[in-house]
């Protein structure tokens, strides 16, 4: 048959075709009958695959090669690259060997390869990838010939650790195979973003499962003689969405260089992905020593969502580790310095308060972020005046007070707050808000200077080591839940001028033995809460009130059963 006349594409057909149907020596004749073939790669890559030693040497010795000329032509012809971009952009048909059904993710070298597992021949035979055995006695072929053939070990290798076929990456291996120089230079120098080789890494890399992702990578560090893998921001960014295996973490800090890498974001990334079990890793690699780090992670993980176990292992390395005494007298020396240094400076009281200008120009402060167990809120900061305390800027708790408490604080200064053990108001003040104070445990004693007007709802719920307080005459009034739950109030005065209580204000405060009630006082509310009706005194067994005789307060009280000592007005 005259074939001399027919398309390029169509010798290359005939031949494949001729591999897979026809003995040896028909194959010969064909080939020859042929004349000359531009792409006899793809017909001996399918003997590769299918057919046997004895084919392959056949079509070498016709003058098959895994050669493609670079044409562009011929890349559109056979859908493959010639390498006429990139030199390893290059179509590989030496792969057919591999035992490999699908491409391999991300390499450029197996566009136009059709990966089948059975090759069928015009009689409805179906040859299935050779065995082993036979796969690795055209391997040592290959090698023996590679010149001749265009075969490049090196590459086999490097994309046979891909396809984890560890029969060809032991053999190559035993005739002391290593991946190519450039390979090996790009994988731990790196290179720019049009190199090929850089670039085909990363998507090769980024494509692994993540089952495979481990031994593919562990057998190319093996062959980096100890040089640690190139790392980027890129190369991080597609590593640590795996971090959640501690595995995976443990083997890229180990052999990527991370030096330049930010320990924080790191860290950061290990939360973003719940990977608690990789944790450990960081705690053994000292990177959470720093307590100012180590608190912080702890308060980006408590503000993340579903992360409770990422924090219950922080605050049990916190509780493990810390000397959080020697901790928090270091943070009070370092403040007190800078504020000694410079009591009025509005920089270095930045650091320590947040606040809002109101409508009248003065100040509110809406968030204590100190550490100190003694604190003085300042009259002034910068020009404009202190009078109000925002709701919940000082709170040892977060979600306290029916949702009025806010929750923009770290852990650590939620708990600084619970051992401020001495507050000192400014003269200044003039409206204490919501929750503003509670659950200051540690807080023993506290003067309201006169000028308060008032006093909001749970302001100091849950102040466990109060023992008295005196409410100025400024103030009006005090909200429902003021000091509810002050387990150690004793004794409180209310001064001339105050008008209102709310509902519940001392309730469970179960200690309470003395109340001075004034006869300004004209309200004592009581509020249905939860199916039952809560009295500004409920719960106050051991109380006895001191009101003056026929005050609203003498009625109210002798009305609810509490007992009286009347006092002179």
């Amino acid at each position: 048959m005259d074939y001399t006349t027919i398309p390029q594409e169509n010798k290359a057909e005939i031949l494949e075709q001729a591999v897979i149907n026809s003995p040896l020596d028909e194959l010969v004749k064909t080939y020859k009958e042929l004349g000359y073939i531009e792409m006899t790669a793809r017909a001996l890559g399918t003997a590769c695959r299918f057919c046997g030693l004895k084919t392959v040497k056949t079509l070498v010795d016709c003058g098959a090669t895994f050669d493609i000329p670079r044409d562009e032509t011929l890349e559109r012809r056979y859908h493959c690259y010639s390498g006429l971009k990139y030199d390893n952009y290059r179509s590989n048909y030496a792969l057919y060997l591999l035992e490999i059904f699908k491409q391999i993710k991300g390499a450029c070298c197996c566009k136009g390869l059709k990966l089948v597992k059975q090759a069928v021949t015009n009689n409805k035979k179906y040859l299935p990838l050779l065995p082993d055995g036979e796969r690795l006695e055209i391997l040592r072929y290959l090698c023996e010939n590679k010149d001749k053939l265009s075969f490049y070990p090196s590459e086999m290798l490097y994309y046979a650790i891909f396809a984890r076929d560890t029969v060809i990456v032991d053999e190559l291996k035993r005739q002391d195979v290593c991946l190519s120089e450039i390979r090996v230079k790009r994988l731990t120098e790196g290179g720019m973003a049009s190199d090929s080789y850089w670039y085909e890494w990363g998507a090769m890399m980024s494509k692994l499962s993540d089952e495979d992702y481990l031994p593919v990578m562990k057998t190319i560090a093996a062959e980096l003689d100890g040089k640690p893998f190139h790392c980027t921001g890129k190369v991080y960014d597609i590593t640590k969405k795996r971090f959640e295996n501690a595995e995976i973490f443990d083997f890229f800090r180990d052999n990527f260089k991370t030096e330049k890498l930010n320990k924080t974001d790191i860290i950061r990334s290990l939360i973003d992905c719940n990977a608690v079990d990789s944790l450990p890793v960081i705690e053994r690699l000292g990177w959470l020593d720093n307590p100012k780090r180590r608190d912080e992670m702890i308060d980006y993980a408590q503000r993340m969502a579903n992360r409770t176990e990422c924090v219950a292992w922080l605050l049990d390395f916190k509780n493990r580790t810390a000397d959080l005494v020697a901790e928090q007298a270091k943070a009070e020396k370092k403040m007190m310095r800078e504020l000694n240094a410079n009591p009025n400076s509005v920089t270095m009281l930045k650091k320590i308060w947040s606040y809002k200008e109101q409508a009248d120009g003065t100040l509110i402060i809406t968030n204590y972020k100190g550490l100190m167990t003694k604190v003085t809120i300042p009259e002034t900061i910068g020009k404009s005046t202190v009078t109000a305390i925002g709701n919940g800027a000082f709170a040892g708790a977060s979600g306290v007070g029916a949702g009025t408490v806010s929750a923009n604080f770290t852990n650590e200064q939620m708990q600084a707050r619970r051992r401020i053990t001495s507050l000192t108001l400014p003269k200044t003040l003039k409206f204490i808000g919501d929750g503003a104070l509670t659950f200051l445990k540690s807080l023993e004693k506290i003067e309201i200077p006169e000028g308060v007007e008032e006093i909001g709802a749970f302001a100091f719920d849950g102040c466990d080591s109060l023992t008295e307080i005196t409410v100025p005459g400024s103030v009006k009034r005090i909200g429902m839940y003021a000091f509810a739950g002050c387990k150690k109030l004793r004794k409180v005065t209310l001064c001339e001028g105050v008008l209102e209580i709310g509902a519940g204000a001392f309730s469970n405060a179960l200690n309470l033995k003395e109340i001075f009630l004034p006869k300004s006082l004209k309200r004592l509310l009581a509020k249905e809460y939860r199916y039952q009706t809560v009295e500004a005194l409920d719960f106050c067994s051991i109380l006895t009130a001191y009101c003056p005789k026929g005050s609203y307060a003498e009625g109210y009280c002798k009305a609810k059963g509490i007992k009286v000592e009347i006092t002179r007005e």
